[in-house]
């Protein structure tokens, strides 16, 4: 489709040149076109491929117009009810106990979004962010500038996760007889699926990126022995599809990547399973090595483990297709561990290093105190110092 756009006639001066004013209204239509044409391709392209989502594109319309000024960096901020910074397609994330505040690089308000909360927990996901209460059992489903649905579950959230599509799980503590169930909902929030456990606890989920499969770990004892359980739904059905135990072993984290793999982490080992469920690749090790797992949205995956007493951290970087990459050495124990796609980033007391996906320190920030929460976006970390948020 050819669009033709007719020069504007603007009026000249007695000197037959055009005017300034009118030059000056020219240059703000042509940007204020070329930001409407952009966002209208962005759009047809997420509706015709479907891989972005609808309310991204209101999102990214909005912060042209809507985003208003803090000040820039450092920026201070509530740093005692802050419960989370992360980063969102870009933006920042500053989660308070009631309210979700979107900052852009410029440490600009691109939105603020409040809920009725008092300990907030948050999963995010192609842009949309999932904030649940484990206190009073508030669900929201958030843009960067508004809510999107919300529900409110009676029972004690347990833990919860988001597809790309903006449907999601809840686990919850169960009822009578049952110790814990895990709820699918739509992106309005209306339940889809449900799977009750009986005689284990839900300690963590994950949607796959269409939102058809559900992996859930529980944990539970039996004859004193602790045992865990993987299982995989297929959320168009009721039973499960298939479900490996784990005996003598606390598994505590679940991903199934964007390449279909599934990973498992827990106390003692971490493994890959391919899309048959049968184990491709991992790492076995003690309880007392494991510092801290990362995974990012498309399901890359950073582990980290102590070594020598703390003095140094083992480092390894599996890729979506659950393929080792990297292996490497930093010095000190890492306080955080982040993968962001192709970047790790390790943060040991006032040291930021960052690694690319072969395991190369590409990076070293020296920060100006130990950080309360670190996170790294668009090539800049961002740092909580006290009451300071501060980029390097």
């Amino acid at each position: 489709m050819k669009i033709n756009i007719k020069k504007p006639q603007f009026r000249k001066n007695k000197d037959g040149k055009e005017s300034r004013h009118p030059k000056r209204l020219k240059h703000a239509l042509l940007i204020t076109l070329a930001v409407v044409l952009v966002l209208a391709a962005t759009y047809i392209a997420a509706k015709t491929v479907g891989n972005v989502a609808v309310s991204n594109i209101t999102d990214s319309f909005r912060k042209v117009f809507m985003s208003s000024s803090n000040g820039g960096w450092p920026l201070t901020v509530e740093s005692l009810s802050i419960k989370e910074i992360k980063p969102v397609d870009g933006e920042i994330l500053v989660l308070y106990n009631d309210e979700a505040q979107f900052l852009t690089q410029g440490a600009r308000t691109m939105g603020s979004v409040q809920f009725n909360a008092a300990d907030s927990r948050t999963v995010i996901r192609n842009g949309r962010t999932l904030a649940y209460d484990i206190a009073k059992g508030t669900v929201v489903l958030l843009s960067k500038t508004e809510k999107l649905s919300e529900i409110t579950i009676p029972e004690k959230i347990l833990t919860a996760c988001l597809s790309a599509d903006g449907s999601f799980a809840v686990a919850t503590e169960g009822e009578s007889n049952i110790q814990s169930k895990i709820t699918v909902y739509s992106s309005s929030g209306n339940a889809l699926f449900e799977w009750k456990c009986a005689d284990e606890r839900i300690l963590d989920a994950c949607l796959s990126m269409n939102g058809k499969k559900l992996a859930v770990l529980a944990s539970g004892v039996k004859n004193a022995v602790v045992y865990s359980r993987l299982v995989i739904f297929d959320t168009s059905r009721t039973e499960p599809v298939s479900e490996i135990k784990y005996d003598d072993t606390m598994m505590l984290r679940v991903c199934i990547t964007k390449m279909g793999r599934t990973i498992v982490v827990g106390d003692n080992q971490f493994v890959i399973y391919n899309k048959k469920l049968e184990r491709t690749d991992g790492l076995e090790y003690s309880e007392n090595q494991l510092n801290n797992v990362s995974f990012d949205e498309d399901g890359n995956a950073v582990i980290a483990m102590r070594e020598f007493g703390g003095a140094q951290t083992r480092v390894f970087r599996y890729s979506a297709s659950g393929v080792k990459t990297a292996e490497t050495t930093i010095t000190g124990e890492a306080d955080y561990v982040l993968c962001e796609g192709t970047v790790t980033v390790a943060v040991c007391g006032k040291t930021a290093t960052k690694l690319n996906k072969k395991g190369q320190v590409t990076q070293t920030k020296t920060l100006e105190s130990v950080p309360d929460k670190v996170i790294y976006t668009s090539g800049s970390f961002f740092s909580l110092e006290e009451n300071i948020l501060k980029k390097y």
